[in-house]
């Protein structure tokens, strides 16, 4: 799955659990993939084939909570966000030992 499957598929998962869970509620998505963004900003289009199912999946879900917006964060203020899930795909324990290094200091 490319990075842009994966955050349309985290799109779907978290706008179909507040539409269950806290519907009427406002939701701020931030993600570090702009053009993500942009395509459900409708400001790109999605000329990606695998991408298009999931775009209009996603477009579907937010018409139907209508109040969502989308913020996209720059890869650098995203490091440890992204370092957490390489360290949930891959189960290494490489982070969780830097860390504990860390807070030994």
């Amino acid at each position: 799955m490319s990075n842009n499957e994966a955050e349309y598929q985290a799109v779907i998962a978290g706008l179909m659990f507040v539409i269950r869970h806290y519907p009427g509620s406002r939701v701020r998505c931030l993600t570090d993939s702009r053009i993500v963004v942009d395509q459900l900003a409708g400001r790109h289009a999605v000329r990606a084939a695998v991408l298009q199912p999931l775009h209009m999946r996603a477009q579907e879900l937010v018409r139907q909570h209508g109040r969502v917006t989308f913020l996209a964060i720059p890869r650098e203020l995203n490091r440890l966000a992204d370092a957490l899930a390489w360290e949930a795909l891959d189960g290494r324990g490489w982070l969780a030992c830097a860390l504990n290094r860390h807070h030994a200091m």
